[in-house]
C-alpha cells in the first residue's frame, strides 16, 4: 500500500491524516484527498479517497465508491455532496485504466475480481465503518454489477445507473450488431445526439488501456505501465465484439452479469430512462427482474425522452440520498420500504408523471396482423382474421432507415407498415411486447427490425393516405427490436432457415412505459437491418431479396403489455 495527502479541501483540514475521530456526532467541516495503491489478485489498482474531516481529523465513515475507467474526466467531483453528508466518496481506476496497472478485461473476470478486492481491502481500513456502497453512470454503473456479483465482505448497497447488465446486449441485439445508439429523429432528448460515446470495445481497449498511469512520481509507476503496455487481450475482444455470426459463447457468458444477478442479497437501486439507446433499457429492466434474492430491490426509471443517465428531476436525486442514508448509516428513513417501481410514463408531446407503487402487472392485449378488407392496406386486428389473399412482402434491400419510414411508414417500400384502428380511450403501455411472425425467405437467413410506432394521424398530410409526415413526433417509436433469424431459437448457436419455408419468430420488443393518447393508432413497422441502428449483413449469394410474411401455417401477432383493461380500446 502506499499513501500520499494530495490536497486539502478546507484550511481546517490543512494537516497531515490523523487517526479517525471516534466522535460522535462529528461535526464535518472539511475534507482530506488521500491516493492508495491497492494490491489485488491481477493488479495494483489506484484509488483515490476524499476523506471527511472533523477539527482536521479524519471522520471514520462509510464509503461511497466507484469503479471506473473514466479517470481521464476527474475522479470524485461531486464529494463536496457526501463528505458533508458523513460519507468516504472514494474512486478506484478499472483495471489497466487511469493509474492502475494490469490488463484490461472489457467487462471480463479481471474487472470483476479487482472490484471484489477493491471493496474488501476498503472495508478493512481504519479510516472507514467497514461499509461500503457504490454508485455511478454508464461503466461506473456497470461495475456494480461485476462487484457485486462476486460477493466482496463490506459491500453493503449498489445504485447502477443506466448500466450495462449483460455485455452482449451492449454490442448485440438479437445477433445483429449496433452501429448507432441514438435517435436520428431527435427522439430522445436534448444532447442525444453525443449520445452514443466511443464505439466498443475499440473506443475501449486502444482509448482507456492505452495511455500509461499518470503518476509516475509514485515508487509503482514503472511496474504499474509494464503491466498495462504488454499484449492484453485486445484481438479477442475486437473478435467478439465484430463478429456478424456473434454465438453467446463463453466470452460472452464471462461479461453477463443476468445469470449471476439472482445470488445476490444485498440492496440494489437499479435506474435509467426508457430512453436510453446508448447502453439501452432493457439493461435495467434485466438486471431488476434477476434479483430476485435482493432484500430490498427497486427500480427506479425515468421518461422516454431523456437518454443515457440517470432518471431526471430533483426526486431521483433525493431518493439516492435517502438509500445510502439507510443502508449505509442505519437511518431510519423509510427508503427500504420505497415503492418497488417509479417510473415515468411519457406520451408523443414528452413526459408525463412519475407513477410509483408495485410494479405493474398488465393484461396481454393480442393484436393480428392482417389485411383490410376495405381497402387493402395492412392491419394489426383486435379479432382473428381470415388468411388474406395476397402475401405481405417487402424487399430485404439493407438499405433501410426506422428514421425515413417513420416519415411515411404507409408507402411500402422496403418495410410493411400495420395498422391498428383508432383508439377510443388512452392506453398505457408497460413492459416488453413481442412479435409473433411467420416468414420465408429465399435463403438460410433473414433480419427483422420490428419498430412500434404511436402514429397521429393528424400530423401526417396526404388526406386518406395519410403518406407524409409534418412533425417529427407524427410517429414516435415507442420500442423497437432485432433479429437475425439464424438465432431464434437461441443465441448459443445458428439454427438455418429453410430457403423458401415459412419460419416462425418471436421477437421481443424492448421494455418501454408508454401512454398512447385517445385518437392515435398503433402502427407496427416490420424492416430488415435498420441503418439507422444496425451493422447490415449483406447476403451476396442471394439472387431474390423478398421477404414474405406467411399467412398459411400460422398467424402472425403483435402481443402488447397494458396497464388496465383491454377491452374498448377500438
Amino acid at each position: 500500500m502506499r499513501l500520499r495527502i494530495l490536497v486539502t479541501a478546507t484550511a481546517c483540514a490543512a494537516v497531515g491524516l490523523a487517526v479517525p475521530s471516534t466522535a460522535s456526532p462529528a461535526k464535518i467541516d472539511g475534507s482530506v484527498t488521500v491516493s492508495y495503491i491497492v494490491p489485488t489478485r491481477d493488479a495494483e489498482i489506484y484509488l483515490e479517497v476524499v476523506e471527511p474531516t472533523a477539527g482536521g481529523k479524519v471522520v471514520k465513515s462509510p464509503v461511497i465508491l466507484t469503479y471506473s475507467p473514466y479517470s481521464v474526466l476527474g475522479r470524485n467531483g461531486d464529494a463536496g455532496h457526501w463528505n458533508p453528508l458523513g460519507y468516504a466518496r472514494a474512486y478506484a481506476d478499472v483495471i489497466g485504466t487511469g493509474n492502475s496497472g494490469g490488463c484490461y478485461d472489457y467487462g471480463g473476470n479481471r474487472e470483476k475480481r479487482t472490484g471484489h478486492d477493491v471493496v474488501e481491502w476498503i472495508a478493512r481500513q481504519s479510516w472507514t465503518t467497514g461499509k461500503v456502497g457504490m454508485l455511478g453512470v454508464s461503466y461506473d454503473g456497470t461495475t456494480q454489477y461485476a462487484t457485486a456479483v462476486t460477493h466482496p465482505k463490506g459491500l453493503v448497497t449498489i445504485v447502477p445507473e443506466a448500466a450495462i447488465s449483460r455485455w452482449y446486449d451492449y454490442a448485440y441485439a438479437g445477433g445483429i450488431r449496433y452501429t448507432d445508439t441514438d435517435e436520428d429523429l431527435g427522439q430522445e432528448g436534448p444532447g442525444a445526439a453525443g449520445d452514443e460515446g466511443a464505439d466498443t470495445p475499440l473506443g475501449f481497449d486502444y482509448g482507456f488501456a492505452i495511455p500509461p498511469p499518470a503518476d509516475p512520481q509514485n515508487a509503482d509507476w514503472k511496474q504499474r505501465v509494464a503491466s498495462t503496455i504488454r499484449p492484453c487481450d485486445e484481438l479477442a475482444h475486437t473478435g467478439a465484439g465484430y463478429n456478424l455470426t456473434p454465438d453467446y459463447d463463453g466470452f460472452w457468458q464471462d461479461r453477463d452479469y443476468v445469470k449471476d444477478l439472482p445470488s445476490v442479497r444485498i440492496p440494489v437501486l437499479v435506474a435509467s430512462n426508457w430512453g436510453d439507446w446508448n447502453v439501452k433499457q432493457k439493461n435495467g429492466w434485466d438486471a431488476y427482474h434477476a434479483l430476485t434474492h435482493s432484500v430490498s430491490r427497486k427500480l427506479y426509471m425515468g421518461t422516454r425522452w431523456a437518454g443515457h443517465g440517470p432518471p431526471p428531476g430533483g426526486a431521483y436525486d433525493q431518493a439516492v440520498d435517502a438509500w445510502f442514508a439507510h443502508w449505509l448509516k442505519g437511518v431510519r428513513n423509510g427508503a427500504e420500504r420505497m415503492p418497488a417501481v417509479t417510473s415515468q410514463t411519457s406520451d408523443d408531446a414528452g413526459a408525463l408523471h412519475y407513477l410509483a407503487g408495485p410494479e405493474p402487472r398488465p393484461s396481454s392485449l393480442q393484436l393480428y396482423l392482417g389485411v383490410s378488407s376495405f381497402d387493402g392496406t395492412w392491419q394489426l386486428q383486435p379479432s382473428k382474421p381470415h388468411a388474406p389473399a395476397i402475401p405481405a412482402t417487402y424487399n430485404d434491400t439493407g438499405t433501410n432507415t426506422e428514421s425515413a419510414a417513420g416519415q411515411a411508414p404507409f408507402a411500402y417500400g422496403p418495410y410493411l407498415a400495420f395498422a391498428s384502428p383508432v383508439l377510443k380511450r388512452d392506453v398505457r403501455l408497460f413492459g416488453r411486447p413481442t412479435l409473433r411472425i411467420w416468414s420465408s425467405v429465399a435463403a438460410q437467413w433473414e433480419t427483422i427490425t420490428p419498430s412500434l410506432l404511436d402514429f397521429d394521424p393528424l400530423n401526417y398530410k396526404g388526406g386518406g393516405a395519410e403518406t407524409v409526415a409534418t412533425d417529427f413526433r407524427a410517429a414516435v417509436a415507442l420500442t423497437r427490436g432485432w433479429l437475425d433469424s439464424r438465432y431464434r431459437d437461441g443465441l448459443d448457436h445458428e439454427v438455418p432457415m429453410t430457403p423458401g419455408a415459412s419460419t416462425r419468430m418471436d421477437i421481443q420488443l424492448f421494455p418501454t412505459d408508454y401512454t398512447v393518447r385517445k385518437g392515435h393508432r398503433l402502427v407496427l413497422l416490420v424492416q430488415s437491418e435498420d441503418l439507422d441502428w444496425a451493422i447490415a449483413k449483406p447476403d451476396p449469394a442471394r439472387t431474390d431479396q423478398t421477404v414474405t410474411i406467411d399467412w398459411t401455417k400460422g398467424q402472425s401477432t403483435l402481443t402488447l403489455p397494458v396497464v388496465g383493461s383491454t377491452r374498448g380500446l377500438f
